[in-house]
């Protein structure tokens, strides 16, 4: 029987078709968006191991869609399911703009680049309270052993761009995530030094939030202040260049004293946060920040300023501090919000 070359060609893009649908594997997308970088990975459903992690620089996209488009064009032969993306800002939006970064998301049009799938939006910090439920003991360093009370509210903070701040409650039906925006509370200073830091700071932004201190761009400030305070001429202009001055035991005295005075700061915001959600079940510090200068965090007297609340003293030393160490806290706290609601 002769066979046309249109119907050759027809029969062969239907085989063709069905190779790459049999081909094609099936996942979903999780990202974690922050200031200057885009994470995005994928997981096959109803699993918790993160495949094909890819970070990409914000400043190279002009919106998370063409961010996302990429990162699918590097890695073809796969269908998703659905997704969820964790950012800092108001995520509750339709659309709103990131913090600390240029993208604006408009939630449709990003649905419509995936082709109408399914996506969840959460802060970027409950997605870090929700990784914190997958640590062992090998994942974390306790700063204070405390009394552990596990299904009790715990508190879940760390400097990075800015400051996170969220609770984590166990309820019937699971976590609960309480986000919130504790970064831009006031910052409350506790000795002189502070109230001259305070003022000095006053006046190049008008609100302090304890974020313009307890963040990459806080410590800046703090370096800064500290270095008009003392009559002495900034050294460093980054906060990498600070932090490794520190941990590298480097001869600027400012810098030291910088980044003594964030841990001692750090402490006592997030005592007095503990105290404010009465957070019995624990503090965790994720932060690849406070992870740059690891040893002089743990050395430091961030534990000492914690507990100093005067006749709370004795709540607080029987709450534990835990620092993770787990890298892709956003990514696996996006997996478990797809994979638990």
């Amino acid at each position: 029987m002769f066979i046309t070359l249109e119907r050759r060609i027809s029969i062969w893009y239907v085989f063709l078709m069905e190779i790459a649908t049999i081909s094609n594997k099936l996942y979903n997308l999780v990202g974690d968006i922050g200031a200057t970088n885009a994470r995005f990975a994928i997981v096959a459903p109803g699993s918790s191991e993160i495949e094909s992690i890819q970070s990409l620089k914000c400043s190279d996209f002009k919106d998370i869609q063409s961010a996302v488009s990429f990162y699918l064009d590097e890695h073809p032969n796969i269908d998703i399911q659905a997704a969820c993306f964790a950012t800092a800002g108001t995520v509750h939006l339709d659309v709103f703009k990131l913090a600390n970064n240029h993208w604006v998301i408009n939630k449709n049009d990003v649905v419509n680049a995936l082709q109408g799938v399914d996506i969840e939006w959460i802060n970027d910090f409950t997605a870090q309270a929700f990784a914190t439920t997958t640590l062992g003991d090998e994942d974390v360093i306790v700063i204070n052993q405390g009394v552990v009370e596990p299904e009790k509210l715990r508190l879940v903070i760390g400097p990075g761009t800015g400051l996170g701040v969220c609770g984590l409650i166990m309820s019937p039906s699971g976590w609960l995530p309480i986000a919130g925006e504790g970064g831009h509370s006031d910052f409350a200073p506790n000795t002189s030094l502070e109230f001259e830091i305070l003022s000095l700071l006053t006046k190049k932004f008008g609100h302090v939030a304890v974020e313009r201190i307890l963040s990459g761009p806080g410590i800046m400030n703090l370096y800064e202040a500290l270095c008009e305070i003392n009559g002495k001429e900034m050294i460093y202009q980054t906060p990498s260049e600070i932090t490794a001055s520190v941990v590298n035991a480097g001869k600027d005295p400012i810098a030291d004293e910088t980044i003594q005075m964030f841990c001692k700061i750090f402490g006592s915001v997030a005592g007095s946060m503990a105290l404010t959600v009465g957070a019995l079940g624990g503090v965790y510090i994720t932060s690849d920040l406070v992870r740059n200068f690891l040893d002089v965090f743990v050395a430091s007297d961030f534990q000492k300023s914690f507990e100093n609340k005067g006749r709370l003293q004795p709540v607080l030393q029987d709450v534990p501090v835990y620092l993770s160490k787990k890298k892709n806290m956003g990514l696996i706290g996006t997996v478990y919000q797809i994979n638990n609601h």
